[in-house]
C-alpha cells in the first residue's frame, strides 16, 4: 500500500499537477485550432507563397509578385530539371516552342520571344501556376518553389537573347514586341545589350 502511494505521488509530481483535478489534454478537441467555419489565417503582408497553394484565380493577379529565388544561383539549374520534366513536350528542349506536342496541337510559344521577355516574373509564374490559352496549369504536382525555379530557368534562357519580330512565335493575344518593356532590372536585356541588375 505504501509503495503505491509513493508511486502515485511521483507520477503526480512528474506530470505537473495532473492529479489536482485539472484535465489532461488528451483529445484533439482540447488543442488550439482553427474553429468551425473559420478560414485559414491570412499570410503576413508582403509575403510570397513558397511551398504552399496559391489562392489566386487569374495570372494577372500575380503580375507584381517577385521571384524569391531570383538571386539563388542554383534556382535556374533546378528549374532546368523541372523544365525537362514538365515543359519540354510542348516548348521543346530549348524553349523555342518546337516540342513534339506542337506537331499535333497549336504551337507552344517560344519563351525567348520579346512578348514573354517583357512580362514580369510574377506573370510568368502565374501562367505556369494557372495555365494559359492552351497551356495546362502546373499548380497540381509542383510546389510554388518549383514554379519560381521554372521562372528562373526561363529567365536564364532569355539572357541568351530574346527574339521577336512580326514573324516571331508570340502567343496569340499577348503583348507584342512594340509594347513598352516592364520595369528595369526585372527583365533580361535583348541580345547584345548589358543586363541591368
Amino acid at each position: 500500500m505504501k509503495r503505491s502511494s509513493v508511486a502515485l505521488a511521483v507520477l503526480c509530481l512528474a506530470f505537473g499537477g495532473a492529479c489536482d483535478g485539472k484535465k489532461w489534454p488528451a483529445s484533439m478537441a482540447q488543442q488550439p485550432s482553427v474553429g468551425p467555419l473559420e478560414g485559414p489565417r491570412k499570410a503576413p503582408e508582403g509575403s510570397v507563397a513558397v511551398g504552399t497553394v496559391d489562392l489566386v484565380e487569374a495570372r494577372e493577379d500575380l503580375e507584381d509578385a517577385t521571384n524569391p529565388f531570383a538571386n539563388d544561383p542554383q534556382a535556374a539549374a533546378r528549374g532546368a530539371r523541372l523544365f525537362r520534366l514538365y515543359c519540354i513536350a510542348c516548348h521543346g528542349p530549348e524553349g523555342r516552342g518546337d516540342g513534339k506536342v506542337s506537331d499535333k496541337m497549336p504551337q507552344a510559344p517560344d519563351v525567348r520571344h520579346q512578348s514573354i521577355c517583357r512580362r514580369t516574373d510574377g506573370f510568368i509564374y502565374g501562367t505556369i501556376t494557372l495555365g494559359g490559352k492552351a497551356m495546362p496549369s502546373l499548380r497540381e504536382g509542383t510546389t510554388s518553389r518549383d514554379r519560381w525555379e521554372l521562372v528562373s530557368f526561363v529567365r536564364s534562357l532569355q539572357r541568351e537573347g530574346c527574339t521577336g519580330s512580326s514573324s516571331g512565335n508570340a502567343p496569340e493575344g499577348e503583348a507584342g514586341p512594340s509594347d513598352a518593356p516592364a520595369a528595369a532590372g526585372e527583365q533580361p536585356a535583348p541580345k547584345g545589350e548589358e543586363a541591368k541588375p
